[in-house]
């Protein structure tokens, strides 16, 4: 048993661009605490359920590869949520669907204003994590 601590941060579904193509805000798609906690916790149960049924025959799963990337909607950084392939609503001067398609000055204003979380977790009972936003979110 040890106890790990990674940083998360929720995908993106909407980008407003200004008419100068500068981004005027970012949603992400769980942005609350306590909305991501719930997330989590569904996606754990559903780990341990996908366990019981013997889909994990060869590798016994983990709290990071199967809960977080594989289920959720959060990613281990920034950068992985830039690189998200999903439709996203992205509105103003641009024919883009997805963060990953707009230009670079957009990408780095987007992930400028990216909101994030600590969890901390123990690698044998996932269920005890505990969740707090990143010291360093932008308060905008």
């Amino acid at each position: 048993m040890s106890t790990e601590t990674i940083k998360v941060f929720p995908e993106v579904t909407t980008v407003i661009l200004n008419d100068d193509s500068t981004v005027a805000s970012v949603t992400q798609e769980y942005y609350d605490l306590d909305k991501v906690k719930v997330h989590i916790k569904e996606n754990i149960r559903l780990v341990r359920q996908y366990e019981k049924m013997g889909y994990y025959n060869l590798a016994k799963p983990e709290f990071i590869n199967e809960v977080i990337t594989t289920f959720t909607n959060l990613e281990l950084s920034k950068k992985d949520v830039i690189r998200v392939n999903n439709f996203m609503d992205i509105q103003g001067p641009t024919e883009c669907n997805r963060v990953w398609q707009l230009p670079d000055e957009a990408k780095v204003e987007v992930s400028q204003k990216l909101y994030g979380f600590e969890i901390t977790y123990d690698s044998e009972k996932w269920e005890d994590f505990t969740i707090k936003p990143l010291n360093d979110n932008p308060t905008d």
